[in-house]
């Protein structure tokens, strides 16, 4: 505002120091900040002009020697600037916001996309990875140390022979499902994402082991009764479950998705199509 008031509120300086920094400020924070931040610069800067028109403070005090206009036109110039400059500054700000959100939407629509398999439209191993920190970030902050975490890996049984048979279009449309039957058994904060190939995760939210264990035996039996049509075909499949659990405060994703591997194991060592766990005590 300084540079406002020396140089004159309308030249070209100040416009562009002005509205830049504006401009810079919602790229670099929050639109919120930059609002509440604007309210008293507009407020010097108007209150600076009105006390310029009155003739209390002079108008560019460093340009005072070279002015050759008179008091009169000086002032009227400055209140058509005033006018213009607010209709024009008031435009652009709102353009730019605009543009500004719906970039923004973009770059969160990407971002999300990372996460995400493309095929069944859930979480990616990445995204589950950042979903796992979260979980257990928000569980460490919030004093739960000595609760369990609940992760569970499905692996779908013969499921080469589904591809051999049916074609890898068949083997998509049996991998597309199998996120809607899980869905179908768990809670809205559950959370459900393929591993890779035809793994898929579970992340159980404020669940405990056991019925963590009693939801897999719902998910086991609901995919073995599925039957997944494609073309003039009824595909019948069943999946093979590994659960794990270790308490929040040594939460190691590493050791529990080893744990949780070794436990799925385990359930296609014992014939497929059951549920094996492995649960720290």
């Amino acid at each position: 505002m300084s540079i406002g008031y020396f140089l004159g509120q309308m030249t070209v300086l100040t416009g562009v120091f002005t509205i830049g920094s504006i401009f810079t400020g919602l790229l670099l924070f929050k639109r919120s900040i930059i609002f509440w931040g604007t309210i008293p610069c507009l407020v010097v800067f108007y209150g600076g002009s009105l006390l310029t028109l009155r003739n209390i403070i002079p108008y560019a005090p460093v340009f005072q020697p070279y002015t050759f206009t008179s008091a009169e036109f000086q002032n009227f110039m400055l209140i058509n600037n005033l006018i213009g400059s607010t209709i024009i500054g008031v435009l652009l700000a709102i353009l730019f916001n605009t543009f500004l959100g719906r970039w923004m939407i973009h770059e969160e629509h990407q971002q999300q996309l990372i996460l995400l398999d493309p095929l069944t439209q859930t979480l990616n191993r990445r995204g589950l990875s950042i979903k796992f920190n979260q979980l257990v970030n928000q569980k460490q902050l919030a004093g739960q140390n000595k609760e369990h975490i609940c992760l569970a890996l499905l692996d779908l049984d013969w499921f080469k022979q589904v591809n051999d048979r049916y074609g890898h279009d068949g083997g998509d449309q049996v991998l597309k499902q199998i996120p809607k039957i899980l869905q179908k058994n768990l809670r809205s904060e559950d959370i459900i994402g393929r591993f890779g190939g035809e793994e898929f995760m579970i992340i159980f939210s404020n669940t405990s082991p056991q019925i963590a264990q009693n939801v897999l035996e719902r998910c086991r039996i609901a995919i073995e009764q599925h039957r997944i049509a494609y073309a003039e075909h009824e595909i019948q499949i069943t999946a093979s479950f590994g659960l794990s659990a270790l308490y929040i405060y040594h939460a190691d994703q590493h050791e529990l998705i080893q744990r949780t591997d070794a436990a799925l194991y385990k359930a296609k060592q014992s014939g497929r199509n059951n549920v094996q766990q492995d649960i720290e005590s």
